[in-house]
């Protein structure tokens, strides 16, 4: 079960957001705190397995309190969900070092996809954003070293997905991939997905 801490100011956008996960049977709210600061309180009290962070907040903003998130509990998977669109504030989401991001306006199933590949040690790109990242015209560099298999690994993380499904897809352990996934991040000098996400956004790695 992915016990999962909410976070927005909007009690009216929890409540909806409760009702619509209340329907999957492996994972639910279980903690909603209305700014960032009950949330951090809330984060000391009791371990989660997933947080879904609001970016605009009054008071402390969802972004300052992903940076406080990170310099407190820094594995925990974090994904982050805004109104505004997303190639505006998903770059910097990122860049504090989030799991995933979600413009509120996506569907639920989506929603449902990002909240399962990013519990699961994977994380999630926007749409738009991996079409950025993924970009043809990839300057030299570390990635180069990367084996094809190590390239097709590389690409499914970037996209969101587990790396159980990996597994799944190229019919490997997810022992194997866990190893794939330990040998391309130390030959590019990264320590976590989020890292991967945001190397691949700044070279324009092609697909």
């Amino acid at each position: 079960m992915i016990e999962i801490l909410m976070v927005d100011d909007h009690a009216i956008f929890r409540s909806g957001l409760r009702r619509l996960l209340a329907d999957e049977v492996d994972m639910r709210i279980v903690a909603e705190a209305g700014n960032g600061q009950e949330a951090i309180d809330i984060l000391r009290r009791r371990a989660f397995d997933l947080v879904l962070l609001d970016v605009n907040m009054g008071g402390r903003s969802g972004l300052d309190t992903m940076r406080r998130i990170r310099a407190e509990w820094p594995r925990l998977p974090v994904i982050m969900l805004s109104m505004y669109p997303e190639e505006q504030y998903a770059p910097m989401a990122f860049e504090l070092g989030a799991n995933g991001y979600l413009s509120k306006d996506r569907d639920a199933g989506t929603l449902v996809a990002a909240i399962r590949s990013v519990a699961t040690g994977g994380c999630y790109l926007p749409p738009g954003m991996q079409r950025s990242a993924l970009r043809a015209g990839a300057e030299a560099s570390l990635h180069q070293r990367l084996t094809e298999r190590e390239w097709e690994i590389l690409r499914l993380i970037v996209q969101g997905v587990s790396l159980t499904e990996i597994g799944a897809r190229l019919c490997l352990s997810v022992k194997t991939i866990s190893t794939y996934r330990t040998r391309l991040l130390a030959k590019l000098n990264l320590a976590s997905n989020a890292e991967l996400v945001r190397y691949c956004m700044e070279k324009g790695i092609s697909d």
